[in-house]
Formats: structure tokens, C-alpha cells, sequence
């Protein structure tokens, strides 16, 4: 982000990713309401998989705890999010469900604006209900919608933080314990890069990852939020907290653990000799 010289109020986002209502861990929503009560965010990221199988009721019960948290709320859909078990609903009209439950929350096609407008936030849906290989899981760049959402990401001030949102990280996770193969992710990397992006915003991996994007030409990360399901990977249950402070970007990491919150600071983008990343920290899946 170029350096203005104005001085911008600080924004505090938290990201969430990887929900699974239908096989949610109640414990990680409780703690994650106190949080949220407690920091008062600007906004909270959700980055898509907020249900297991795209049943309406697991909808029903997303959208009720998203209005009880009580702050505004943008989203992306994820692969989950699709009626799984309904194919020909999955072929015809995969995303129905998740824009009927999700109208003002899903941010694809839009742009949101955070703090003084300093902070803009598009998004881009990643994820196909039906796709001709054989793991529909794996995400999908539309070249043409990913271009529509950095146009409206550049429309804002010239020293604006530019986050883009999208269920399925663009390239692979150092350490992640799936294997991730976006179709299109290499190309959207450099238009990401071209398009000055500061941060792609994910999850899919359900376990918690910041890593700087390498073979671009300027500073671009891309972050992961853990799940806060039942269905874990390599960590307890987590989310992140993206806060802005002027010309400065830092990630916190939250372990939802039985004892309470651990919180570890994984990106701050004023370690330049470090590439941004906190030593020890990257990813939070390895720790």
C-alpha cells in the first residue's frame, strides 16, 4: 500500500472460514461469540464452506448465528455450500440456496468498504457445483469475474488495503494437509499482483495459514482461516484477526482451546526482512 501521508482510523477484522453448520463444533461458536462481543470488530470475513451439505436447515442456522453476532457480516461460498446430496440441484442451480440465506451477506459481484474507506473488500466464488473432474471439491478462477472484482478494487483511494475474497487458496499451502489445485490459480496470483491486492482471504485448508506470494511483483499474501467445525485437520479449532493500522497489516491467529483463547501473531507486514511472517509462526497448522 503506497503511503499517503493521511492518517486513516484503524480496522479490526475477524475471518472465519470452514463453519460447517450441520457438523459445527458449539463450543468454537460460544467462544466465538465472546470474542466478537468483546473486540468489537469492524467487520467479520466469512470465507466460505458455512455448511456441510447445503441443506436449507444448516443454512437456516448459519444465518441466525451470523444476525446474532450483531456486526456486518460479508461472505464468499464455498465447495460445502452446494446441495451435495441434490444433484440436479447441484448441476442447475448450485448457489440458490447459499444467495436466498445469505442475501446482504455474500459479497460476490460487490464491494465493501471498512474504517474510512481505507480498507476495501471484494470477493469471488470459487467454487462449482459440478465440474468435469473427478473432485468437484477443488476451485475454479472465472478469469472474467476475478478482473470484475479487482476493477472494483481499484476504483478506491490510491493508498487503500485491497483484500480479496475467495473460498479456495490459489495455490498451494506450505505444510497444508490436502492438496490444492485451483484451476486458473497461477494467472489469478499475477492479476492479483498486477491489480495491487494486498491479501487474498481463505480458508478450504481448515487449519490456519499466511504465506507471502512468491514469483509476483510486489508484496501480496495469502491468508487461511481454521475451521470451527468438528471436522479438524492438524489444529483445534481456530479463526484469524486481521487488524489495519495505517500503512501496517498483521494477522492473529486464535486456537479455540478447552482452556480458552490462544492468540498468536502470524503475519505482521512491518517485518520486511521476514517477508512479513513471524518466526516460528507459519504456518499455524505446523505448531
Amino acid at each position: 500500500m503506497p503511503d499517503s501521508g493521511l492518517t486513516h482510523k484503524p480496522v479490526r477484522l475477524v475471518h472465519l472460514s470452514d463453519i460447517h453448520f450441520g457438523a459445527e463444533d458449539v463450543e468454537a461458536l460460544a467462544a466465538v461469540e465472546e470474542f466478537v462481543s468483546h473486540v468489537k470488530p469492524d467487520g467479520i470475513i466469512i470465507a466460505g464452506d458455512i455448511t456441510q451439505t447445503g441443506k436449507r436447515s444448516q443454512f437456516e442456522a448459519a444465518r441466525a448465528w451470523f444476525d446474532k453476532l450483531a456486526y456486518p457480516v460479508i461472505s464468499a461460498p464455498g465447495n460445502h455450500d452446494t446441495p451435495v446430496f441434490h444433484i440436479p440441484a447441484r448441476v442447475v442451480a448450485p448457489f440458490d440456496r447459499y444467495e436466498r440465506y445469505m442475501e446482504g451477506m455474500d459479497i460476490v459481484g460487490q464491494i465493501r468498504n471498512f474504517g474510512d474507506g481505507h480498507v476495501r473488500v471484494s470477493a469471488i466464488n470459487t467454487a462449482r457445483g459440478f465440474q468435469g473432474r473427478m473432485n468437484w471439491a477443488d476451485g475454479v478462477i472465472d478469469l472474467g469475474d476475478l478482473d470484475d472484482a479487482l476493477d472494483r478494487l481499484s476504483k478506491g483511494p490510491e493508498d487503500a488495503w485491497r483484500l480479496l475474497i475467495c473460498h479456495h487458496p490459489l495455490n498451494q499451502p506450505e505444510l497444508a494437509k490436502i492438496t490444492v489445485e485451483t484451476k486458473r490459480g497461477d494467472e489469478a496470483l499475477k492479476r492479483c499482483a498486477e491489480a495491487k491486492v494486498d491479501a487474498i482471504i481463505t480458508g478450504h485448508i481448515h487449519d490456519a495459514f499466511t504465506f507471502p506470494v512468491s514469483g509476483v511483483r510486489r508484496p501480496m499474501v495469502q491468508m487461511g482461516s481454521g475451521t470451527l467445525s468438528t471436522r479438524l485437520r492438524s489444529t483445534r479449532p481456530s479463526f484469524c484477526v486481521i487488524q489495519f493500522e495505517g500503512q501496517r497489516m498483521m494477522q492473529d491467529v486464535v486456537i479455540i482451546d478447552r482452556n480458552g483463547l490462544e492468540m498468536r501473531r502470524n503475519y505482521d507486514s512491518d517485518l520486511n526482512s521476514e517477508g512479513g511472517m513471524v518466526k516460528g509462526t507459519q504456518p499455524a497448522a505446523a505448531r
